[in-house]
């Protein structure tokens, strides 16, 4: 994904630590590279975003390995009630 300047692969364990030390400069809360990988999958979802796209954007193979953003699909199923009562009202 990154190069160092003379155009080998960068280790992944530099890459994460610069994140971390940029994390640090700008002041905010610590999360590793997966912790933003799970917040991003977790907030397109509770955005809306079909978990089949959800899964596609993480690069799985099955929509199965979405189950752990799950939860954030149950939570709209009050909606999804809301809004079938509406349309057979």
């Amino acid at each position: 994904m990154f190069a160092r300047t003379d155009g080998s692969p960068n280790d992944p364990w530099n890459f994460g630590r610069t994140v971390l030390d940029c994390i640090k400069r700008a002041g905010v809360t610590p999360i590793t590279l997966h912790g933003l990988r799970d917040t991003h999958a977790s907030l397109c979802a509770q955005a809306g975003v079909p978990i089949e796209v959800v899964s596609q954007r993480l690069g799985h193979a099955s929509i199965g390995t979405v189950e752990r953003y799950l939860h954030v699909y149950k939570g709209r199923d009050a909606d999804a009630a809301d809004a079938f009562g509406q349309l057979v009202g």
